[in-house]
């Protein structure tokens, strides 16, 4: 059994270099196929924990009107906090508000010179709610509705299901165009592997001829084409480890747009699934070649 096994992996390699060029263009195929399968999974992946942060610190902002006194500002944010389901109640003043917009015009602050008097912003409050409001946050948002003096209520979670949309899209797009791209990789493995089988037809006959099984003569290729598949599978995902650990790394500098996992966490689940799918790309594009070609 091992000396067959060795025969097998000998003859998978000497095929896989003495057809160099048809080789390379099927490695090149899975390379792109995974390189794009791993760029989506890593999107969804984050999309999806970004979400899930998202959903753990949804916040409510509830406004009052623009003629609301500072007496009666803090009297509204008490009833508020007496509102089943919230847990914290933050005061956002308007005049705080219009400096932070100072600070973020920076040079071009004196475009918002002589606002104090005629403020564009209004007094609001940051809500923070419990679990329980979390998983009931339009019952929550509605009952925040009803108290006196609060005009209206913004939810963070229409962002939330935009971004679930947003994954959900990508998901969908990911499915089909990996779909289509490993339709490709499959038939450039098959011609890859019909050629090798054309090339080596005499010795093929004279092993029927002595009596070798057939899938003792199919092994080889169907091994060949596993190669191809892991081959580009492992450059693939070292190009997508490489550049993620880079945005990783940017993130920390304080580049982070949202919240990313860590490359630790995800290196084994996108490790293992660029090999799981390079060889089966590879195993199936062989067994198709040999079964459609192979005359045995």
């Amino acid at each position: 059994m091992f000396n067959n096994f060795r025969y097998y992996v000998k003859q998978a390699f000497s095929s896989l270099f003495h057809n160099a060029l048809m080789s390379f263009t099927s490695i090149f195929t899975v390379v792109s196929c995974m390189l794009i399968l791993s760029i989506f999974l890593v999107l969804t992946v984050n999309l999806n924990f970004a979400v899930g942060e998202l959903l753990q610190q949804c916040e409510l902002q509830a406004y009052v009107p623009y003629e609301t006194s500072r007496e009666e500002y803090e009297s509204i944010g008490e009833r508020i906090r007496l509102v089943p389901n919230v847990a914290e109640v933050v005061l956002c003043d308007k005049n705080e508000q219009l400096n932070i917009m100072k600070e973020l015009f920076a040079e071009d602050a004196d475009v918002l010179d002589g606002m104090e008097d005629d403020n564009p912003f209004r007094d609001s409050f940051k809500i923070t709610l419990t679990e329980a409001g979390l998983q009931n946050i339009d019952a929550t948002q509605a009952a925040i509705a009803e108290v006196q003096g609060v005009q209206d209520v913004d939810n963070r979670r229409e962002t939330v299901d935009a971004l679930l949309d947003v994954t959900e899209g990508i998901k969908t797009g990911s499915f089909w165009g990996i779909i289509m791209l490993g339709l490709v990789a499959v038939f450039i493995i098959a011609n890859t592997i019909k050629i090798t089988v054309f090339s080596r037809r005499k010795e093929i006959n004279v092993m029927k001829f002595v009596g070798a099984t057939d899938w003792f003569i199919r092994w080889p290729f169907v091994i060949e084409g596993i190669l191809i598949g892991l081959i580009g599978a492992l450059i693939a995902f070292g190009l997508v480890a490489w550049g993620y650990n880079e945005l990783v790394q940017s993130a920390s500098e304080g580049l982070d747009i949202f919240p990313l996992k860590s490359y630790n966490e995800i290196w084994a689940m996108l490790c293992g699934t660029c090999i799981a799918m390079g060889c089966a790309i590879g195993a199936i594009g062989s067994s198709f070649a040999v079964r459609k070609h192979l005359q045995v």
